[in-house]
C-alpha cells in the first residue's frame, strides 16, 4: 500500500510541472527555504535558460531559418526535457524536506516515484555526511542520465530533433547557450557542448555550477534569480545590459499554451544498465569566470546572417 504522504507529492509535483515558469519557480523557492541543495539553484538558472530558448523560436529570424514543424519539434524537445527532469526531481527535493522536518529520513519514498536507486543511496549519503558537493553531482549525472534513453537516444527525437539540420546549425553557431546574469548588466555563462554525449552534458553540469557558485559572483546571481521576475523571455536581463538588441520576444505564456505530456517509453531503473563512471565524479577545474555576453551576441547576429542565405548554403554547413 502507497503512504498517504505520496498523493500529496504526487500533487505537488503535478501542480508546479504545468510549464517552464511554474518549473523554474519551484526550484527557485526550495533553494531559499533549502540552501543547502545546491542543484536547486542550477536547476532553476538552467530552466530560466530553457525558457529563454523556448521563445527565441517565436521570433522572426527563427521564423525564417527554421519551418514551423522544426521549431515545433524544437520547442518540444526543450519542453519534454524540463517536464522529464522534474517529475524525477521534484519529488526527491520534497521528500528530503520532509525528512527535514520529521528528523528522519524518509527516502524509501523516493520508490514511489520511480527515482533511480543511485539517487536514494546518495540521499542517505548526504543525510549523515551533509556534503553538499557529492549531492550536486549526483544530482547532475542522474538528470543526465535519466534523459539520455527516452528523450536522446529516442528514435522520435533523434529523427526530428537531433539530426537535421537546425540543430546542426545551433551547435555550429553555439546558440546553445546557458547565461547566468546580474542586475549589473554583466551576463556569465558557458556554450553547451554535443548534447548527445552523456559525459559531455555532466561535465558542462559542473561546469555552469561552479560559475554559478563562484564566490564573489555568487552573490549577484542570486539577486538577479531573487528579484527579476521569472517570464520566460530574454527581456528578463535584456533591461540591464544597456545593449541595442531589440529582437527579444514576449512572454512565455504568450507564446505557449500549455502541453499535455504522457511517457511513452518503458522506464527502468537507469543504474542498472549504466557503468558508473570515475570521471562522472571528478572535479571540474575552477577558473575565474568571464563575462560572456559578447560573444552570445555575436552569435545571435551571426544567426541573422545564416537565416538570409540559401538553403543549399546552409546544408555545406553541416558538410
Amino acid at each position: 500500500m502507497r503512504p498517504l504522504v505520496v498523493y500529496d507529492l504526487e500533487e505537488q509535483t503535478a501542480n508546479f510541472n504545468i510549464d517552464n515558469i511554474a518549473r523554474t519557480h519551484a526550484y527557485w523557492q526550495f533553494y531559499v527555504n533549502h540552501p543547502e541543495i545546491k542543484w536547486s539553484f542550477l536547476a532553476s538558472t538552467v530552466s530560466r535558460n530553457a525558457g529563454w530558448n523556448m521563445t527565441d523560436l517565436t521570433l522572426p529570424v527563427y521564423k525564417t531559418l527554421l519551418s514551423e514543424q522544426d521549431r515545433k519539434a524544437l520547442f518540444l524537445t526543450y519542453e519534454s526535457i524540463n517536464w522529464f527532469i522534474f517529475r524525477d526531481a521534484y519529488p526527491q527535493l520534497l521528500i528530503y524536506e520532509q525528512s527535514k522536518l520529521q528528523g528522519r529520513p524518509l527516502f524509501f519514498l523516493l520508490k514511489y516515484f520511480g527515482v533511480s536507486s543511485f539517487m536514494e543511496q546518495e540521499w542517505y549519503h548526504f543525510y549523515q555526511t551533509k556534503d553538499t558537493e557529492r549531492l550536486l553531482t549526483a544530482q547532475i549525472i542522474n538528470e543526465q542520465q535519466l534523459i539520455q534513453q527516452p528523450i536522446i537516444k529516442n528514435n522520435p527525437y533523434q529523427r526530428k530533433v537531433f539530426k537535421q539540420l537546425p540543430y546542426y546549425i545551433q551547435s555550429i553557431l553555439h546558440l546553445n547557450s546557458i547565461l547566468i546574469p546580474t542586475m549589473q548588466g554583466k551576463v556569465y555563462g558557458l556554450n553547451v557542448p554535443p548534447f548527445q554525449n552523456v559525459t559531455n552534458r555532466i561535465r558542462f553540469g559542473k561546469q555552469v555550477a561552479n560559475i554559478l557558485f563562484y564566490p564573489y559572483l555568487y552573490p549577484l546571481f542570486y539577486d538577479f534569480s531573487d528579484q527579476v521576475d521569472i517570464i520566460g523571455s530574454r527581456k528578463a536581463y535584456e533591461q540591464f545590459t544597456l545593449s541595442n538588441i531589440e529582437t527579444v520576444s514576449e512572454p512565455l505564456r504568450e507564446c505557449y499554451t500549455r502541453i499535455d505530456h504522457s511517457i511513452t517509453y518503458n522506464m527502468s531503473d537507469w543504474v542498472k544498465d549504466t557503468r558508473i563512471k570515475r570521471k562522472w565524479w571528478k572535479e571540474e577545474k575552477k577558473v575565474d569566470p568571464k563575462p560572456f555576453y559578447k560573444q552570445f551576441v555575436h552569435k545571435r547576429q551571426l544567426l541573422a546572417q545564416v537565416a538570409n542565405i540559401s538553403e543549399p548554403q546552409k546544408k555545406h554547413l553541416v558538410n
